[in-house]
């Protein structure tokens, strides 16, 4: 049921910005069950988000005044505000896709200036977290990979299409998150999600040519064939590393439709 009283979207000059009433307590739990009941290899259960919207509405009630500035998290606790972030980009893309009706594609949300593909959904809309206004791009970019200076953040940002890296949850304790990272990186990338073969050889997902100075930039990869390499198996790995220094990589056209796991099983019951 959509609790009306605690959903109200404020349209203002510049941005469509969501708010979401305060919750106190750390709701994680039921938020995180609610991620691994509808987060499938193939893709999301969107159908069964809705089910879940009371602890998705609760768990962003609590970011958006709760967070590493908010509760003062020191540098030492990087692991706990790096899953914040993810987790937090995470549900608040599902949001966005519920509170409009799950569109066909995230590029078909537009709001006042912000009309091209992608633009309404990722920039134009804005969610409270930490006690300040951020987009879904903005949050992904400045706040999480660039403001770490870790690529492998990319692995872990879900944006709702079907290029998407799976939408997962990721747990905040010390010296785990890195490797949930890594190999969701190699699971990634040794999928037909982040390689696929083809007559001239292999395609890599847009995510990687999109960022690819950030996976060279912040690592001691020369090229991006590299940088993959690295997290590759069997052909993939044999095929990276013979692209040398010139690492001719391309991508299949991007696939911006919603990423819904192709076969729905309800979760209920």
């Amino acid at each position: 049921m959509i609790r009306a009283a605690l959903l109200l979207t404020v349209s203002v000059a510049c941005h469509d910005d969501v708010a979401l009433e305060d919750v106190r307590k750390r709701p994680d739990g039921p938020w995180a069950r609610a991620v691994t009941a509808i987060a499938t290899p193939d893709g999301v259960r969107l159908d069964d988000l809705s089910q879940h919207r009371s602890a998705l509405e609760d768990y962003l009630g609590w970011a958006s005044t709760h967070g590493q500035h908010t509760n003062s998290w020191g540098e030492s606790r990087e692991d706990r505000r790096l899953a914040y972030l993810l987790n937090v980009h995470n549900a608040a893309v599902l949001h966005n896709l519920l509170r409009h009706e799950l569109p066909d594609s995230p590029d078909a949300v537009t709001f006042g200036m912000f009309q091209w593909p992608g633009a309404g959904f990722y920039w134009g809309t804005r969610y409270r977290v930490d006690s300040e206004w951020t987009g879904l791009a903005h949050m992904a970019t400045h706040d999480t990979v660039h403001r770490y200076q870790e690529p492998l953040l990319w692995l872990g940002l879900y944006d709702g299409t079907k290029d998407s890296p799976p939408l997962r949850w990721w747990t905040r304790e010390k010296k785990k998150l890195q490797p949930q990272l890594k190999r969701a990186a190699r699971a990634f990338i040794n999928s037909d999600r982040g390689m696929r073969k083809t007559e001239d050889g292999w395609q890599v997902n847009p995510l990687f040519i999109d960022h690819a100075r950030d996976f060279t930039y912040w690592t001691d990869a020369s090229t991006l064939c590299e940088w993959m390499a690295g997290y590759a198996r069997g052909p993939r790995k044999t095929w990276l590393e013979a692209q040398g220094a010139d690492c001719m990589l391309t991508h299949w056209p991007p696939e911006r439709g919603t990423d819904h796991a192709p076969v729905v099983e309800s979760s209920a019951g």
